[in-house]
């Protein structure tokens, strides 16, 4: 009612509005009844208790399914309610304001464990920056960061692996705390090792799947050993000048592992994740071949054929074919690398040791005495020509992981070769420009 409301005498009496009805809360918390006060029944402490920083020892009152029973005479009996306490909260637990959800939470949720952050720094390295660094076709890159890490998903062995490269690749970009990545690139190995050798059966590999993986790991081994410290461990595996004796390193024996692994593939490897990887080595296996030769033979190459021929006592037949061999696909491989049409890649290299990981390299370890019986010591036959290697290495050595291969492995061969011997590598020694260490003092 307002001064224009007609009939409206401001003198008159005050008129009295009837007051609202109030509901008393029967839930509430039993210190706002203490306090006489409203409570907002909020859960699981009301505005109140949280408002005045006191605890709120929450009444509910737990409602039965039936809120009555009644008895054969009809009477009905309203069946009591028996409170329940909640327990209450901390005055300084800053309380939701909102109705939680109906679903109670654990009684004790399981801790989480540390996030793994060393190995995602590596994992992450290596699909960032390592991965570009092990091949220089793009495709191949690609089968490293995309394939092979897919396949580290669901086989420890390989992501172990994975992330021991990239531990070796930050060791060498990272010179501030290079023993530490170093320790952690040879411990993630290691284990790697103790996994994969639980898969290669006596009897050999037979499934598909193994054998892709092993073939991989295999691969990743390689470029392990061939990245790994310029230093010597108590087992000598895998580091340069690693042995007590002058010999010629572990890595060179291991593309023959791998290729037994893809023998066991054979055809159906071009159907398995591994086809990016086989499809480029094949091209570059026949581009090699496909290159023109030079109308006569390297000048390096035909000495070396030819005092191999003349050497007394001579070789077996058997082992003038592998040398014979090892030589022609040299000259391949550095007619390749002279190329200019096509262009140079550090697979060409390992390519020349893929194909004489079978014949040559075992006479590299132990090479045949009279008879054709093994000699127990290198054929020094198959070190000079293992020692011209170095010059395909040596054109590669802008890849982190072969820095230092060329000398290293011309030095090893010039200390397992008689004097003799060591003048069948005087044209690798110049091409890479290293000098014996009598000659550099004298």
């Amino acid at each position: 009612m307002t001064v224009d409301t007609p009939g409206y005498d401001p003198s008159g009496p005050v008129p009295r509005y009837p007051r609202k009805a109030h509901r008393k809360s029967r839930t509430g918390c039993a210190t706002c009844k203490s306090r006489k006060v409203k409570c907002d029944e909020r859960h699981p402490a009301c505005l109140n208790c949280i408002t005045h920083g006191v605890k709120c020892p929450f009444l509910t009152v737990k409602q039965s399914t039936s809120a009555s029973t009644r008895p054969s005479g009809g009477t009905r009996v309203a069946k009591p309610r028996s409170p329940t306490y909640i327990s209450p909260i901390s005055p300084t637990t800053s309380a939701p304001l909102s109705v939680p959800s109906t679903t109670p939470p654990p009684a004790s949720a399981p801790e989480q464990d540390d996030l793994p952050l060393l190995e995602l720094e590596l994992l992450h390295n290596f699909t960032t920056q390592t991965y570009s660094t092990l091949a220089a076709d793009a495709g191949v890159c690609d089968f490293w960061r995309v394939n092979v890490v897919q396949i580290g998903l669901q086989c420890d062995y390989i992501m172990r692996a994975i992330l021991a490269i990239s531990a070796l690749h930050l060791a060498y970009h990272r010179p501030s705390r290079r023993d530490f990545w170093t320790a952690q690139g040879i411990v993630f190995h290691q284990r790697a090792a103790r996994s994969a050798v639980r898969f290669i059966a006596p009897s050999g590999v037979h499934n598909l799947d193994d054998a892709v993986n092993l073939f991989v790991f295999s691969m990743l081994t390689i470029y392990f050993a061939l990245a790994s410290p310029r230093h010597s461990l108590a087992d000598g595996s895998f580091f340069i000048g690693g042995a007590s004796s002058p010999s010629l390193p572990d890595w060179t024996f291991l593309l023959n592992g791998a290729k037994s692994f893809s023998h066991i593939l054979g055809s159906q490897g071009h159907d398995t994740v591994l086809a990016p990887f086989l499809a480029y080595g094949h091209v570059r296996y026949h581009a090699a071949r496909d290159t023109p030769r030079p109308s006569t033979s390297l000048s390096g190459v035909a000495a070396l054929r030819e005092r191999i021929l003349a050497a007394s006592p001579a070789p077996s037949q058997d082992v003038l074919a592998t040398y014979a061999h090892a030589l022609d696909e040299l000259e391949l491989a550095l007619v390749a690398r002279q190329s200019e049409e096509m262009p140079r890649d550090v697979l060409d290299a390992m390519l020349w040791l893929w194909e004489v990981s079978d014949s040559l390299v075992p006479l590299l370890k132990s090479g045949t005495g009279e008879g054709g019986s093994p000699s127990g010591k290198p054929a020094q036959e198959a070190v000079a020509i293992f020692a011209h290697f170095s010059i395909l290495l040596r054109h590669h050595e802008s890849h982190w992981w072969l820095q230092g291969w060329a000398e290293h492995l011309i030095s090893q061969a010039w200390e397992i070769l008689d004097e003799e011997h060591r003048s069948w590598i005087e044209w690798p020694m110049r091409e890479i420009g290293w000098t014996p260490p009598g000659a550099r003092e004298s």
